[in-house]
């Protein structure tokens, strides 16, 4: 299972692979997704899978049905997902925590285990957060129905749990409008009434909370003729009356800023957290995160929130662990600036840091206090400040993660949502400066990074620049200036970046300047330590070293980044010339003969990001690592970027056979994609450049060029060329060479109906495929064969070949030979009388094939769709797709799909006179590009078309 994966079903279902939301497919499809999805780990036979997602209305193709979905659902997750197919039926594999659902139940039932009031009030108020409104909302089916009663039963249980848990804890009156909301809801559920009435109570309005009774029991009696159960009774005979609290002593929190956005859900779970409750040691509480996320911000808002539970004082120490031009305060001053803080004279303060330590937790176990200790340079600063008792709460903020402290909690602090960071530049700046144009409002976010300090600072600058707009200031901030706008003076972005890479050992710094050079986004600790020159044991303990210190990311197990405006920052410090040569190399190395797609998919924008920068010599070798990959992956408008930098950097290094296998692979690659015509002049110039050393790529040339020049003229020398490749391909004993020759000879003996010798062709390079032991290979053969037996009308081997095309491509994800799989598999059917299958299976086809980015691929797809149409009644619609099959054959010079597409038109009119035109269009093009016997079939047509001549 891919890390980053989330499935969540509490609310409108969404599947999300790390930050990138997916879409499962319609919505019968998602039914079936959602059905897996909570089954998971648990196999279920198609036959199941068709009750629940379809109840007593199955599709007409029944069963059948089953396999394609899944299909398609495979197709849609991310690579590693293990979506499995067993002798008994199928299986949805999940790791833990990755359905909102189990995370919901485990939070739920770690809540009910805890021993601590305020960690599973915590718990629950996560637990609860996950849902985002009706379960499944909107999936069709009687089972997802009941899944949803269900799932809503846990969630109204839960919140009961959770309220009783917060008002034992004293928040009375945090609890009233959800539950007055719930009671409206429930007017029958006795167990809201009564804690309604509980919080009512505890807040002092007991004339409200014994009116709620009457109302519940007016409600209960009229409309179902029963008094009130024995709870609600006693509620209303032990109503509490609750104490105001006592003012502070000593507040010493700074101001809590004008402008505070976002943390809502860190505020509350910081609050929570440290809400004085049983225990035999103070609650600490430790945030971390990098410089300028605002750490500082959240913990005096959290002060301010709590100072009425610390009656005897809330405390604040700034401990300067990472103040530009100070050093860190030690524990003698910071010691003696807390006994100050609870009245203790100056006089009677001992000169020995021990003995100040001891009268600190002397004097603080008898009292009631908030200690803030912003900016700790580590916990050894932070450990002996702690007080002695348990009524006492501390709230320690650090760039660096304390893992060494004793913390009840550690909250890391992440990045601003979008919508937070726009409202507090908005507040900052000032509601008017942004002239109703949201999306410069979010482009300043963004370059700002959703940092707190940075979104302050350039709101600073547009509230004091009056002239200034923020489209202005965005230009400002593009490029390589971005943190000389943003710095300034000692507060500034870069001066705090600066303070936390200089407090880092000699090995960190080196490290992380390294690492700004990195050109792609997130990295592994092998890319690192191949960018560093370090090996990998070491650099993983580097990494996460650099994450403890908030300088680097890890957004999932395994994986680095840096934060946007640290990675300049990195940038730079950064003076090894020669670490980008080590991390192209490291790629090539791993890519090695065949390139490891799991591997590639994952690291795919990072190989493009070193392509660029790499040397010409190496991006040579990668850009021919990674243009086939790219063309697996329907990646086409990479893959051109690829080929373009890859030949740039050929040409400049005069490397002729790295050229020729470049222009060989835009060639090959062209002419299935956009017309044989696209790849012509590529395949010409690289059979120039092929030295006679290299048989083999010879032969791979030769061997697309022949096919080429014989679809684009029959006449052509076309297979005195297929023959040099087949006689190069066994001098150079490259077996994969002759296997797709073969299969050219054979694609050529089919446009010139020369059916029996193409099947000869196919089998024969079908059975080497397979003494090979290449799997890969196997799909376009089999759909060749099945060509071969459509023609001779054997529609039932044909359909036994695509089958086995079709399964091979979907266990290798061969998404080009997947869609001829299924044009030739439909055609199958179609002769098979299974019209209406037929048309869905030739719909599937054009789907794939439009996701594949391939003309040609599409224009057979909507010419077998037309065909289909046509055989099930529905000319109309037949002649649409023959017609757009037309256009876009026409538009890429594709000569036999522009024959195909006139004759499929004439048939959806055979009668008409418009018939005889369309056919004559047709047999001209096909005698002028020189397919003889296609134009002789043509001629033989229009003999029985009398209007023609006439």
């Amino acid at each position: 299972m891919p890390s980053g994966l989330r499935i969540d079903l509490l609310g409108p279902l969404t599947v999300r692979s790390g930050d990138a939301e997916i879409s499962v497919g319609p919505l019968r499809q998602q039914a079936m997704f959602a059905v897996l999805a909570l089954n998971a780990d648990r196999v279920l036979t198609p036959e199941q899978l068709l009750d629940l997602v379809w109840d007593d209305d199955p599709p007409p193709t029944g069963i059948k049905v089953v396999p394609t979905y899944v299909y398609r659902i495979r197709k849609s997750l991310p690579p590693g997902s293990q979506l499995e197919r067993t002798t008994a039926g199928y299986v949805l594999r999940l790791d833990a925590e990755v359905l909102d659902l189990d995370r919901f139940e485990t939070m739920v039932r770690e809540a009910g285990r805890h021993g601590d009031p305020e960690q599973a009030l915590a718990l629950h108020d996560q637990a609860l957060a996950l849902f985002r409104g009706q379960p499944l909302s909107g999936l069709p089916g009687q089972y997802l129905a009941g899944q949803r009663r269900r799932i809503a039963e846990r969630r109204e249980k839960a919140l009961g749990t959770r309220i009783q848990l917060q008002l034992a804890a004293g928040r009375h009156i945090e609890a009233i409008p959800e539950l007055i909301g719930l009671v409206a809801d429930h007017p029958f559920d006795e167990r809201f009434a009564v804690l309604l009435m509980n919080a009512l109570a505890g807040s002092g309005r007991q004339a409200e909370a014994l009116e709620t009774y009457q109302r519940v029991r007016r409600t209960l009696v009229e409309q179902l003729g029963i008094e009130p159960g024995p709870e609600l009774r006693a509620a209303q005979q032990t109503l509490l009356r609750v104490e105001a609290p006592a003012l502070p002593a000593r507040n010493e929190l700074p101001y809590g800023g004008a402008a505070f956005a976002g943390r809502a859900a860190e505020l509350a779970e910081v609050v929570a957290m440290l809400r004085p409750g049983a225990g035999s040691a103070p609650p600490v509480l430790a945030i971390d995160g990098m410089a300028g996320i605002g750490k500082t911000a959240l913990a005096v808002q959290a002060g301010h929130r709590l100072a009425s539970q610390y009656p005897d004082g809330q405390l604040f120490v700034d401990l300067h662990g990472h103040t530009p031009g100070r050093e860190p305060l030690g524990t003698e001053q910071a010691v003696d600036h807390l006994l100050r803080g609870i009245g203790v004279p100056a006089d009677q303060i001992p000169g020995c840091v021990e003995d100040r330590l001891s009268l600190w937790r002397s004097k603080s176990a008898r009292l009631r206090l908030l200690v803030v200790l912003d900016n700790a340079p580590d916990a050894e600063t932070v450990r002996p400040l702690l007080p002695g008792a348990s009524e006492c709460a501390v709230l320690v903020t650090s760039r660096r993660l304390l893992v060494e402290l004793d913390a009840k909690r550690r909250l890391g602090l992440g990045l601003l949502a979008m919508d937070d960071a726009t409202t507090l530049l908005t507040e900052i700046a000032g509601p008017d400066r942004h002239d109703g144009d949201e999306s410069a409002v979010q482009e300043l976010a963004e370059h700002c990074g959703r940092l707190p300090l940075a979104l302050r600072i350039a709101g600073a600058r547009l509230r004091h620049r009056p002239s200034w707009t923020m489209q202005h200031l965005n230009e400002r901030l593009r490029g390589r200036r971005r943190l000389r706008e943003l710095d300034g003076d000692s507060n500034g972005v870069r001066s705090a970046f600066a303070v936390s890479y200089e407090h880092l050992p000699e090995e960190q710094r080196r490290l992380f300047a390294c690492l700004g050079l990195f050109p792609g986004k997130d990295f592994e600790a092998k890319a690192a330590g191949a960018l560093a020159g370090i090996d990998v044991p070491a650099v993983e303990s580097l990494l996460e070293s650099l994450v403890d210190a908030s300088l680097l990311l890890a957004p999932r197990p395994g994986r680095y980044e840096f934060h946007d405006l640290l990675r300049g920052y990195a940038a730079e410090v950064a003076d090894d010339t020669e670490a980008v040569g080590r991390l192209v190399e490291h790629y090539l190395t791993v890519a090695g003969a065949e390139i490891d797609l799991t591997w590639a998919d994952a690291e795919r924008q990072n190989l493009l990001a070193a392509l660029e920068v790499a040397e010409d010599a190496p991006a040579v070798r990668l850009a021919l690592v990674l243009a086939p990959y790219l063309h697996g992956r329907s990646r086409l408008g990479e893959l051109d970027a690829v080929l373009t930098i890859g030949l740039a950097a050929a040409e400049r290094q005069q490397d002729a056979v790295g050229e020729a296998r470049l222009l060989f692979l835009r060639g090959n690659f062209g002419q299935f994609r956009c017309g044989p015509q696209k790849g012509l002049c590529d395949l010409r110039r690289a059979a120039e450049l092929a030295p006679d050393s290299e048989p083999g790529l010879r032969s791979r040339i030769l061997g697309s060029l022949g096919y080429t020049q014989g679809t684009l003229d029959p006449s052509s020398n076309h297979a005195e060329l297929l023959r040099t490749s087949l006689r190069l391909a066994q001098l150079a004993g490259d077996r994969q060479a002759v296997v797709e020759t073969l299969s050219r000879l054979a694609a050529l003996a089919v446009r010139q109906h020369g059916f029996a010798m193409a099947l000869e062709y196919y089998e024969r390079a079908l059975d080497l495929a397979r003494e090979i032991g290449d799997e890969r290979l196997e799909p376009e053969l089999l759909n060749g064969i099945a060509v071969c037996r459509l023609a001779e009308d054997e529609p039932l081997p044909a359909l036994e070949a695509t089958r086995a095309a079709q399964r091979l491509a979907a266990e290798h994800e061969l998404d080009f030979s997947m869609s001829y799989a299924l044009c030739h598999q439909g055609e199958a059917h179609r002769r098979l009388g299974r019209t209406k299958l037929a048309v869905e299976i030739h719909e599937q086809a054009l789907k794939l094939a439009i996701g594949n980015c391939t003309h040609l691929d599409e224009v057979d797809a909507r010419l077998h769709l037309g065909r289909s149409l046509l055989s099930a009644g529905r000319g109309e619609a037949a002649a649409e797709q023959f017609d757009l099959a037309l256009r876009l054959s026409q538009d890429r010079g594709h000569t036999l799909g522009v024959v195909e597409a006139l004759t499929g038109l004439a048939d959806c009119s055979p009668r008409s006179p418009r018939a005889g035109r369309l056919l004559r269009q047709a047999h001209d093009q096909a005698q002028t590009a020189g397919h003889t016997v296609l134009a002789n079939r043509l001629e033989h047509r229009l003999d029985r078309v009398p209007a023609v001549h006439g």
